[in-house]
């Protein structure tokens, strides 16, 4: 039997990065699939954790661990590796923190004998931030025609090797027009490819971008609990999910997923903008954390912060302001490192609702303080709170995470307020740390 019969027909890559916990859960989702006809390449980021023992406990003849020996800090590095090993008739990815339904393959293989597509994007569900109530959902083409406005991850994306070859593999984000992912989307339709959905919702992705420092959480809770359901029963669990995505379709909630057609400023800034929040890196370059000897006051900042904050606004005074929300908490990290007794206060310009900042709490390095407040003679609060952290560890002083929780969000239409459909909590104008 030649080499190129013996080839399977998947080559299933998986780029990871430090992240074992998760990475396993991604890994039995593979190896859960209906079709078993394929390699599985799992290609390492220069990974310096247990990622390469997570991989051998799955003892499988047909998974390949290969560690790269520099950080290329995004998939495209680990993925084109993965191309050049890749002996499948077809390519597929699935991200490490991500997870497939057992036909996805299946459905995969079934499309492109149908359609002698190039291309396929199977239909993928995104959940939203914990507590936002949030979804969206790509893979899916208007009158079946895919255009580089239509975006859809990489877990979703399944293509011929040819094509990969065709289209000269993935880039960089230092060459890159736009985000790594939608750069070789863009470079398999410039090459003349031919795009198809597959029709099947069968990736469900968590997507880190939207989650705050879910690269130094490591929190798989999420993950855990859908492969669990996943694989007690599919079908009902898809059932379940599209109806809360149609809920969340009629509560404002359904997020929609396109990409601008003039390319944004180079990918690098969005790189290191989604890299920041989600914790893989650390504060923006020039931000160096201060002691703080003297009152020091954060203005709100029209800074990235997925969908814990809404956009910056300004009041009649002229002060400049953000809503929490949709999400139920909402942090802000600043340069600060706390060696000594402080006090902060937050200026709360509006609640949505009376009583919500009386339920509402905030945290400083995820540790409660105690809290109040009080309404001064303008509109408003301003929220206290004295804080000791001399009993932190030297890593929780080294910046300041400030979290507010509410206890809910709301519309203002359904509030007869007005007819604004954001879901909003309290809106923020700033934070001030001043020495005790």
């Amino acid at each position: 039997m030649s080499a190129e019969a013996a080839a399977p027909c998947f080559s299933v890559i998986v780029a990871t990065y430090n992240w074992s916990s998760a990475l396993e859960l991604a890994l039995s989702s593979v190896l859960d699939q209906t079709e078993q006809d394929f390699e599985l390449l799992v290609i390492g980021d220069a990974c310096t954790d247990d990622s390469e023992a997570v991989v051998a406990t799955l003892n499988d003849r047909r998974t390949r661990w290969v560690n790269l020996d520099r950080n290329c800090g995004s998939q495209w590095g680990p993925n084109n590796v993965g191309l050049a090993l890749a002996r499948g008739r077809y390519v597929a990815y699935l991200g490490h923190d991500d997870l497939w339904a057992p036909r996805h393959l299946e459905a995969a293989r079934r499309c492109f004998e149908a359609t002698q597509a190039d291309v396929l994007a199977a239909g993928c569900l995104l959940y939203g931030p914990p507590t936002s109530g949030l979804r969206a959902l790509t893979g899916f083409f208007p009158n079946d025609l895919f255009t580089p406005l239509h975006f859809f991850p990489p877990s979703s994306l399944i293509h011929t090797r040819q094509a990969a070859h065709r289209a000269g593999g993935w880039v960089g984000a230092d060459v890159s027009r736009t985000a790594v992912d939608q750069e070789f989307l863009l470079r398999l339709h410039e090459s003349g490819a031919r795009f198809a959905s597959t029709g099947d919702i069968s990736v469900f992705k968590f997507n880190a971008a939207w989650r705050r420092n879910a690269y130094r959480r490591r929190d798989v809770s999420e993950q855990r609990a859908c492969l669990a359901a996943l694989r007690e029963n599919s079908p009902a669990y898809l059932m379940k999910e599209l109806t809360a995505a149609l809920r969340a379709a009629s509560e404002d909630r359904l997020l929609r997923i396109e990409t601008p057609l003039n390319a944004e400023r180079g990918a690098t800034v969005g790189a290191r903008r989604n890299q920041t929040f989600k914790g893989s890196h650390r504060l923006a370059a020039g931000k160096h954390p201060v002691v703080p000897d003297k009152t020091l006051r954060f203005d709100c900042e029209d800074e990235f912060a997925g969908y814990e904050w809404h956009g910056l606004e300004t009041d009649a005074d002229g002060t400049r302001f953000r809503w929490i929300g949709p999400c139920h908490h909402a942090s802000r990290t600043l340069p600060v490192r706390l060696d000594r007794p402080v006090n902060i206060t937050i200026r709360v310009l509006f609640e949505i609702q009376g009583g919500l900042l009386n339920a509402s709490s905030f945290s400083l390095n995820h540790h409660p303080v105690d809290s109040a407040w009080i309404q001064p003679c303008d509109h408003g609060f301003e929220w206290h709170a004295h804080v000791d952290p001399t009993q932190w560890t030297d890593a929780d002083r080294s910046e300041l995470l400030v979290t507010i929780t509410v206890p809910s969000t709301h519309r203002p239409l359904d509030l007869g307020i007005n007819d604004d459909r954001r879901w909003l909590g309290l809106a923020i104008a700033w934070i001030e740390v001043r020495p005790a």
